[in-house]
């Protein structure tokens, strides 16, 4: 079977018609694997390139409030002050630090939407910010960075991610307050 195309340029009056035999089928689909393959790694691309990847999302912040000066909701709060805070903050059965710490401060911030608890403690000489949030998703058991001279380390503790961030030097002293 031919067929005959309505558009090209024909022949003068008289001559034959001009006959193209008909495209074969393996490059019709070979066309629209090509067109479909091309939309869909350009979509991906797209989003990768759009929305940042949001892991660690919480060290990261914990890094920043440690190394700016803050404003503080609560100031040098009595125990009891303090888990009424975090209660209201981010639920019963929040993990606080040990009674060995001083909680010098503390706020509560918006991390992707919701609510979490920053706190500055004093554990030993040592400044450290404690933050906790609601856990949500699929996060991973713990995480630890180092950012200068810091050192950020996370962990989940049932239903919350705990991060803790302070200087790399007393990590040893610091990091059982926590644990």
């Amino acid at each position: 079977m031919n067929l005959v195309e309505a558009e090209s340029v024909g022949p003068v009056e008289g001559d034959a018609p001009l006959v193209t035999p008909p495209r074969p089928p393996h490059r019709r689909v070979s066309v629209s694997l090509l067109f479909t393959l091309t939309v869909l790694i350009g979509t991906v691309v797209t989003i990768y390139m759009t929305f940042p990847a949001r892991n660690n999302i919480l060290v990261t912040e914990a890094i920043a409030q440690h190394r700016v000066a803050q404003t503080w909701d609560l100031t040098n709060p009595t125990a009891a002050e303090i888990r009424a805070w975090a209660i209201g903050i981010a639920g019963k059965d929040v993990p606080l630090p040990s009674d060995t710490t001083t909680v010098t401060g503390a706020r509560r911030i918006e991390i992707l939407n919701r609510d979490a608890a920053l706190m500055r403690v004093k554990v030993g000489s040592e400044e450290v910010t404690y933050l906790i949030q609601r856990a949500r998703g699929i996060a991973p058991e713990s995480t630890d960075r180092q950012d200068g001279d810091l050192r950020a380390i996370a962990w989940r503790r049932g239903k919350f991610t705990c991060v803790g961030v302070g200087p790399e030097a007393t990590l040893a002293t610091w990091r059982t307050a926590f644990r």
